[in-house]
């Protein structure tokens, strides 16, 4: 009865998939362009498409220009940071000399001194976990711009409606295989550069 169940579920889903693949073929729509119909046979395509995401962020000139915005950003603050932590090391370790070698005028005057570079350690520790959040959120506010921008950007390249469906493709997306017919990356990349220019 259960052997029964699961070949029956089989053939219809066998029978839906064909149906919808008869519906799309017998239509009288004009295959997408950048899509078409194949050489010598008289292939036609589903009105649906993929972009490679790698090849798109590596050649999309808006994303690019706020992700070297954002390294020249990162590249500045470590450069402060790492300038101060010098600074409070050098003082740490002038101090520890002084101590050593009995400079101080009096105990107090060496408590001050050491209550100082605390402050300094203290004060650098905040500002290094201020610049962190500062950096995770403009992080976000970046992955915001680029998906405002790929949104409104696809769907103004999908004007007047040419695909049903763009997917999208990663290295490891649900997309294993793709027939470059389908693949309009380039065209893509071409229309949002021209439209962040």
């Amino acid at each position: 009865m259960k052997k029964t169940k699961h070949t029956l579920s089989r053939i219809l889903t066998m029978v839906a998939v064909l149906f919808v693949f008869t519906q799309c073929n017998s239509k009288d729509t004009k295959p997408a362009e950048g899509v078409a119909a194949g050489s010598e046979s008289d292939t036609q395509y589903l009105p649906i498409a993929y972009v490679d995401a790698d090849s798109l962020l590596v050649h999309f000139d808006f994303y690019n220009g706020l992700v070297t915005a954002y390294e020249d950003k990162l590249s500045k603050q470590n450069g402060t940071l790492n300038s101060s932590y010098q600074k409070l090391q050098n003082e740490a370790i002038s101090f520890q000399q002084k101590a050593q070698n009995n400079a101080f005028l009096s105990q107090e005057r060496m408590q001050q001194e050491q209550s100082r570079i605390q402050r300094m350690q203290q004060d650098l520790e905040k500002r290094a976990a201020q610049v962190e959040q500062e950096l995770a959120l403009e992080q976000k506010l970046i992955q915001q711009q680029l998906s405002d921008s790929l949104n409104l950007g696809i769907k103004e390249f999908n004007t007047p409606q040419k695909y049903q469906v763009i997917f999208t493709k990663t290295g490891n997306s649900t997309i294993l295989y793709g027939d470059e017919h389908y693949n309009i990356t380039n065209e893509v990349i071409e229309f949002l550069n021209k439209r962040f220019k």
